[in-house]
């Protein structure tokens, strides 16, 4: 039987951000603050001592969740950059 070779081009991959040597970090940790900072007060808006209070109980407990587990994932990040400098682990 004759073997056939692939015809599939590989897609060209991109370099991660994460790994860029020349940029200063500083933007990227920056951004990634404010966005948890706006997905927090979107949280507090459906849930928030002052925001909307759905009457829908399961909601509430869905959206404090969902703010636990934002606290929890930005504490993480921040733990990850200091091991990422050298910092204590």
């Amino acid at each position: 039987m004759a073997e056939f070779e692939t015809c599939v081009v590989p897609f060209p991959r991109r370099p991660s951000p994460l790994h860029e040597s020349g940029r200063s970090p500083l933007p990227t940790e920056a951004a990634v603050e404010l966005r948890a900072t706006m997905l927090g007060n979107l949280l507090d808006q459906i849930a928030g001592p002052n925001g909307f209070q759905p009457e829908n109980l399961r909601l509430r407990l869905t959206a404090y969740s969902a703010q636990d587990l934002l606290d929890e994932m930005v504490v993480l990040f921040r733990r990850a950059l200091s091991e990422a400098r050298g910092g204590a682990r």
